[in-house]
């Protein structure tokens, strides 16, 4: 492997011998793994960078050299036999990644290239990964002797060309192989800590390729400036295209994120009966139990049998996150009673519910606070807490995991913890 800082400069030869003038910069095209390079430019005496196609390379060799590394390209045609091609505004140069930010994916970080690593891949010569950190902008700066005289104090930061995702709206659009799915394959928090780091438009180039799904658990899971930056430069119909087939809960949570004028705008255009739950869960205050509650949950009437509530849950396939217990409801939907999935399992066919059912249910109601909601949880273990309303009808629930996220720390949620991966057993 070689640096693209290291071999700059170095002299292109002909089969004879003769220095055709120094090597610019490389041109190349994305792929898989690796991105190939497809011409070398080179400088001539009158200074013209002449674009050679990589396949006039008969050898590229690279040799040790006063404590660095020397390019050596010798093509297979002469000089005067070589028609240099012109350079066009659509092609990629190492230079031009150099300084460009960048995501690592498997960092979950944005940071910015100091270096190119290069180096043959099978009978290709391909960038293979891209150097970040001290060392890298050091050996480019001519400091590289401070890494050797400080190895303890300074590391090399090398990614694999398979897990950078460009961050240039001109390279963006040539990143065909994993352009969608890098990013949006990261767990929606790292997203959000990723766009803390970017412009407005690099905020877009992200958001637009995740699903709705995604991109509004990242909203929420970013800070106020940029959940103003993402949404303040959207249209109404594109919000509303956003919010469609999201919980209700979700969608109230990223408008009560507007301003007054432009969730108006948004209510007036979605449907009555959902732009009437969610006024009804943005009129609480956003500490209570009615900010944060899921409104999807599993319930029951009491005269059912456990048979009829199996067939009933088979029938709606809920996801693992809501299947945690199944509420039990009167004829006007009050919260009488709670039984698990495990009771429901074990109990006869032909049993009635509410004759397998936990009657003394602890629950919240809309408008206690998050910090009693928490209590409540630590002080009888609970993973799920039901919320009901003055009538005792119940509205949705709340989850341990929705309110560790609202009460931790502002500055612990805001740490980037980068989560150990699981080693294959040899």
């Amino acid at each position: 492997m070689v640096y693209f800082s290291e071999i700059v400069g170095d002299p292109v030869f002909d089969p004879e011998g003769k220095n055709i003038g120094p090597l610019a910069d490389l041109v190349f095209v994305d792929g898989e793994k690796f991105a190939d390079i497809t011409h070398l430019i080179c400088c001539g005496e009158d200074r013209y960078k002449k674009k050679i196609n990589f396949s006039l390379v008969g050898k590229v060799g690279v040799k040790k050299e006063n404590g660095g590394k020397k390019l050596e390209i010798t093509l297979t045609a002469i000089e005067e036999q070589i028609t240099p091609l012109t350079l066009k505004k659509t092609d990629l140069l190492v230079s031009d990644i150099i300084d460009k930010q960048v995501v690592d994916v498997n960092g979950a970080k944005v940071v910015r290239i100091n270096d190119v690593v290069l180096g043959k891949v099978e009978d290709k010569f391909s960038i293979v990964a891209v150097a970040v950190g001290n060392v890298s902008l050091f050996r480019r700066l001519g400091l590289g002797f401070l890494t050797r005289l400080f190895p303890m104090f300074i590391h090399e930061h090398i990614i694999p060309w398979e897990s950078v995702e460009s961050l240039e709206p001109n390279l963006h659009d040539l990143h065909l192989k994993v352009q969608k799915a890098k990013i949006a394959d990261m767990h929606p928090e790292d997203i959000a800590d990723v766009m803390e780091d970017l412009s407005h438009k690099e905020r877009e180039l992200i958001f637009k390729n995740l699903d709705k799904k995604k991109a509004v658990r990242t909203l929420i899971g970013a800070e106020p400036r940029i959940q103003e930056s993402v949404l303040g430069k959207m249209k109404t119909e594109s919000i509303k295209d956003l919010l469609s087939d999201i919980p209700v809960d979700q969608a109230a949570e990223i408008i009560g994120m507007m301003t007054k004028q432009k969730a108006g705008e948004l209510l007036s255009v979605m449907r009555p009966d959902v732009a009437s739950k969610i006024q009804s869960i943005l009129k609480y205050p956003v500490e209570s139990a009615a900010a944060i509650m899921k409104t999807f949950f599993i319930a029951v009437p009491e005269d059912k049998t456990a048979q009829d509530t199996i067939d009933m849950l088979r029938k709606m396939a809920p996801s693992s996150e809501t299947m945690y217990h199944v509420y039990v409801v009167d004829d006007k939907n009050h919260l009488v009673g709670v039984l698990s999935i495990r009771q429901l399992l074990i109990s006869p066919p032909g049993q009635k519910v509410s004759e397998i059912m936990k009657k003394d249910v602890i629950h919240v109601h809309l408008s206690t606070l998050k910090r009693e909601i928490a209590k409540l949880i630590a002080k009888y273990d609970l993973f799920v807490l039901p919320v009901v309303n003055k009538d005792n009808v119940i509205c949705g629930v709340v989850t341990a995991d929705d309110v560790l996220t609202e009460v931790m720390p502002e500055d612990w949620r805001r740490q980037r913890v980068v989560p150990h991966k699981l080693k294959k057993q040899k």
